[in-house]
């Protein structure tokens, strides 16, 4: 189903919040709806974000979680006491639900990381804890409690750290019951303005593409096989001939599932077949019963990839297809399979690319696999 307009997104999406934001905010006093504009208020006057609109918006928006239907239906957080101090997982709601309404990648982020945020602070400056309302204090044992050091490292390496860190010490701050601040109409324009960009793009990692223009294969070779020795052994001429990319993906499977997720919802068609699963998505052609049915990996890859050909043949259009070739398949058997679809997909005009799971990226880049294929389908 198509996206509404963006401006019709926002409207819905705001007055909803208004309906909703009147409710307590967890003991604290002050209403959700105030709090949530008390946290876009100081990021819109920061020095540092006020002209940053998708840092601002994830202050407005980062406990959208709490506002939507489906947080009925997460845990409740139930204090010892007795006390009622909030929603399980509010913030990966939120930031679910942003991501399926178009917004970039970076705002749904930020979103989904204010409690991971508050649990990296309690564990990298002592104070923080200390200056945290009650209510905030009880909650981040439910929330996981404080960061290990693995975890601190680990989050160390995120370009987005400083405005999620930032997203949560306006979330603290933003508590005053005496402080008043503009409503939900000065946010309007800006998010209308956030949602019409991102929606013409598609994030991989933190770099923005626009929307590709021309048909994509992606097949995906299993992560025992070295793609260096594939490439050198038939892989180069195919490469030179019908300018395939070849080349490791350099980050996990998952990263893959949220690219191609952001495709499917900004409308580009997306097909994804496995040559060991009968779990396709998109339109594969009755693909898993011809699979299920084979036993040896060549045999089930030629039919995965027969499926992808159908999708390309069929899409008369721009249509994104990833397709995982059979575990156990051998670099020998690899040429048979790939020979087996090469002439027709010179013919398609599709842009092509081979890579395998997983590889680590090489030194000094994270460039991945999807950057090539995307910034080519885009021309």
């Amino acid at each position: 189903m198509p996206l509404p307009p963006p401006h019709e997104t926002i409207t819905h999406l705001f007055t909803f919040i208004a309906a909703q934001g009147h409710k307590s905010y967890l003991g604290e006093r002050i209403s959700q709806l105030a709090h949530s504009l008390q946290c876009a208020h100081l990021a819109r006057t920061s020095p540092t974000y006020s002209h940053d609109p998708e840092v601002i918006l994830a202050a407005l928006l980062h406990d959208v979680g709490r506002f939507i239907p489906d947080a009925d239906a997460m845990p409740a957080l139930i204090a010892p006491d007795g006390a009622y101090i909030g929603r399980a997982s509010h913030e990966v709601l939120g930031e679910r639900y942003l991501r399926q309404l178009g917004f970039s990648e970076r705002v749904c982020q930020l979103v989904g990381a204010h409690v991971a945020a508050k649990r990296f602070l309690t564990a990298t400056e002592p104070a923080y804890y200390e200056g945290l309302s009650e209510t905030s204090k009880r909650t981040l044992g439910y929330q996981g409690g404080i960061f290990t050091a693995e975890q601190v490292r680990e989050a160390r390496q995120d370009p987005w750290l400083e405005s999620k860190l930032a997203v949560r010490r306006w979330d603290d701050q933003a508590k005053d019951p005496h402080r008043e601040v503009p409503g939900l109409d000065a946010y309007t324009e800006m998010a209308v303005k956030s949602l019409i960009k991102s929606r013409a793009h598609v994030s991989v990692l933190h770099r923005d593409y626009p929307l590709p223009t021309k048909p994509v294969l992606v097949i995906s070779l299993p992560d025992t096989l070295s793609l260096g020795s594939v490439q050198d052994a038939l892989l180069a001429k195919r490469r030179d001939d019908r300018d395939w990319i070849v080349e490791p993906s350099h980050h996990p499977k998952s990263s893959d599932s949220q690219v191609l997720e952001q495709l499917a919802i900004r409308g580009i068609p997306v097909v994804r077949i496995s040559a060991d699963s009968d779990d396709h998505t998109g339109h594969a052609g009755g693909l898993g019963r011809d699979i299920a049915l084979a036993k040896d990996p060549n045999t089930r890859s030629g039919a995965a990839l027969e499926g992808a050909l159908s999708s390309l043949r069929d899409s008369g259009d721009v249509v994104f297809v990833y397709v995982s070739l059979a575990a156990g398949l051998e670099e020998h058997d690899v040429s048979e399979v790939l020979d087996h679809v090469a002439d027709e997909l010179r013919s398609i005009q599709a842009v092509v690319a081979v890579t395998t799971e997983g590889s680590p990226a090489e030194e000094g880049t994270d460039l991945t696999v999807l950057d090539a294929v995307l910034e080519r389908a885009a021309k």
